[in-house]
């Protein structure tokens, strides 16, 4: 009787059957939606064959997908024993831990795909992107998915400029991806086909206590892996200090670490040079003064002509004016670019890239050479045609008197990614003409007359915006009111006979009185007086991490080094 009463209970009747809803439906909130196949088919235009590349998915729902076959991605950024490190908390995964990935410029979601995908999706209209480096145009389309079956679509990639063409070969010099066995070369490889870098250069880091950061199963010619014309290899960034600034060797035969010498830089080139390896500087975007500004390591290390490049370009920053200097010294060190992939949080490898001219078919030891010879650009993704008298860029002209030159140079980029605004034509570090971009063109040239009365270096560069890209980018490293679509061509020298050279210019001693001056702080700071406020500062984990003994065996010895290139640069300056 009292069971019946409520059962006619309008209120027990809802509560029943919502209880025989929610087990039909544990989930009354979500929609049960079916979800289809997507089928992606990526090919390059003008070979029509399968091509990796980068994908972004949204779907209906407005949520990113990733395809379950998506490429590994991510790789070795961790610096410290302590959990959590100050510029590299976004990194630190094992290169096949991660398959998707936010992007810090576009603030989306995206994977890197082999060139065919498979995506589950719900039905309506999803939107696709396929990007493949700065030389392809991004195929941006929408697809939309049925409510049942599957559904298959081909993207064809077309390029706006090829410049392996021309004998221009792209390559990020820094990037932290570990290797455990030659048996991940097809997957590292397809990652840096996907973002079309030529010369993947794969730095094994470390601190005193730990040189196994981003560990290379080979160094030398055993860690090279070509796919046509694609090449992996291994490098180092060691030594590396906040102290001194970071370094960076390609091409030599084996890995250089001495422990207990960690703050004599110039013990570590003079053995890599032999093995016909090229070094340099990584992180020049770094103001003067800052966390890892390479200047005070640059003065110390520079006299002895172990110095081959200097990384320029990073993390949407230039940082020229180091580079002036060096040049007006009258060392002719070539403009590098590398994105520190991953490390601060920046997931997408090439995103500054350097081009170097390579004749004949790529090889690793011609590309090495190349770079010696100066024969490269910088850039987020506008291309550059340069030339002096005809001459290329690395060549040097040598006139017989004081005269006329012939300069020619351009520009070109994709408008739908780059807004370059103007190139400037630099002599000796100083603009000598500006040529702004007119009418929409996607291409800005010139050939101008100049007098040359003096010895010179000439280059161009480029400065704009990158409008496909966020402004306030995340995380906070990336972001900058600056210019961030930029290229900077490597100099054309003019000697003129019986004319001093570069070296001897006013320019030269004021540089080198600039370097004096940090070379005698270092001394400064390197004092009796200040050994413990010093030493602690350099054992910080999470910072140079060298040991307080290792400190105060190398003390001496650095203050020899100083002294050494104090004497250098004095005599520069008078």
């Amino acid at each position: 009787m009292y069971s019946m009463r409520c059962l006619t209970n309008p209120s027990v009747l809802l509560t029943i059957l919502c209880i025989c809803l929610f087990l039909v439906n544990p989930h009354p909130s979500v929609a049960q939606e079916r979800l289809i196949e997507l089928d992606l088919s990526i090919k390059d235009s003008s070979t029509k064959a399968t091509t990796p590349a980068r994908l972004e998915v949204r779907a209906s729902d407005g949520e990113y997908y990733t395809a379950e076959d998506a490429i590994p991605t991510g790789g070795d950024c961790t610096m410290s024993r302590s959990p959590k490190v100050l510029i590299d908390d976004a990194a630190s995964t094992e290169f096949s831990n991660k398959v998707d990935f936010f992007n810090p410029y576009t603030k989306t979601q995206q994977f890197h795909s082999s060139g065919i995908s498979s995506l589950l999706l719900p039905p309506g209209l999803a939107t696709v992107k396929v990007y493949k480096g700065p030389e392809y145009l991004v195929s941006e389309l929408e697809i939309e998915i049925p409510e049942t079956g599957s559904i298959s679509h081909e993207i064809n990639m077309e390029r706006w400029t090829n410049m392996p063409e021309k004998g221009w070969y792209s390559g990020d010099d820094h990037l932290h991806i570990a290797r455990s066995s030659a048996e991940v070369n097809p997957t590292v490889s397809m990652l840096m086909q996907a973002e079309d870098i030529h010369v993947a250069n794969l730095l094994q880091m470390g601190k005193v206590e730990d040189f196994t950061i981003a560990k290379q199963y080979a160094h030398g010619s055993e860690s090279h892996y070509q796919e046509g014309d694609y090449i992996l290899a291994a490098g180092q960034e060691n030594p590396r200090t906040h102290f001194l600034g970071h370094t960076i060797t390609l091409g030599a035969q084996n890995t250089h670490f001495d422990a207990d010498r960690y703050l004599i830089y110039r013990e570590i080139w003079q053995k890599t040079i032999k093995e016909g390896a090229i070094n340099g500087f990584a992180h020049a975007i770094f103001p003067y003064g800052s966390f890892l500004a390479p200047h005070d390591g640059l003065a110390v290390v520079l006299p002895h002509d172990l110095l081959h490049f200097l990384e320029v370009l990073q993390f949407d920053r230039q940082g020229y004016g180091v580079w002036y200097d060096l040049l007006a010294l009258g060392y002719r060190i070539t403009p590098t670019a590398g994105t520190d992939y991953p490390c601060g949080g920046q997931m997408i490898p090439g995103h500054e890239r350097f081009y170097t001219k390579v004749e004949g078919p790529l090889t690793y030891a011609k590309w090495i050479e190349s770079i010696r010879k100066g024969r490269t650009f910088v850039t987020t993704g506008p291309m550059i045609d340069f030339s002096v008298n005809k001459k290329q860029i690395g060549d040097e002209i040598r006139l017989g008197k004081k005269s006329e030159v012939t300069i020619s140079g351009s520009v070109q980029f994709d408008p739908n990614r780059d807004d370059i605004s103007f190139v400037e034509l630099v002599q000796n570090g100083n603009v000598i003409d500006r040529f702004s971009r007119l009418k929409g063109m996607s291409k800005i040239e010139f050939k101008v007359e100049r007098y040359v009365a003096e010895a010179s270096w000439f280059a161009i560069r480029g400065y704009g915006a990158r409008t496909d890209e966020s402004t306030i980018a995340e995380p906070v490293i990336f972001g900058t009111f600056e210019p961030t679509s930029l290229v900077h061509s490597a100099p054309v020298f003019v000697s003129i006979k019986n004319q001093p050279g570069i070296e001897k210019s006013m320019r030269a001693k004021e540089v080198a009185r600039t370097f004096l001056a940090r070379l005698r702080d270092l001394e400064r700071v390197l004092a009796e007086d200040n050994i413990d406020y010093l030493a602690e500062k350099l054992r910080l984990p999470d910072i140079d991490a060298v040991p307080k003994e290792v400190f105060l065996k190398n003390r001496k010895d650095l203050l020899k080094e100083i002294s050494t290139a104090k004497a250098f640069f004095l005599k520069m300056s008078e």
